[in-house]
């Protein structure tokens, strides 16, 4: 809740989930220049640029400090 909270807050999308993941829609840019900018910096995302998908980042839930890591680094990326 409290990743899903914080890019919320950065304008991106976020699907309800009961899972252990998030599927993102990011803010102000596109999922493909998001997960390539996140891989640049070592986190590690799934895309899905087909179809219905193709505008999301599914994110696995991982550790605080990874989660920390993750929406600064989408932070950067969507400024």
């Amino acid at each position: 809740d409290r990743t899903a909270a914080a890019l919320a807050a950065l304008g991106c999308t976020v699907c309800p989930s009961a899972t252990n993941f998030l599927f993102v829609k990011p803010a102000r840019t596109t999922a493909a220049a998001v997960f390539a900018g996140l891989r640049d910096n070592g986190i590690l995302v799934r895309y899905f640029p087909k179809g219905r998908t193709g505008d999301y980042l599914r994110i696995s839930v991982g550790t605080n400090s990874e989660m920390d890591a993750l929406v600064t680094t989408m932070q950067e990326l969507m400024a």
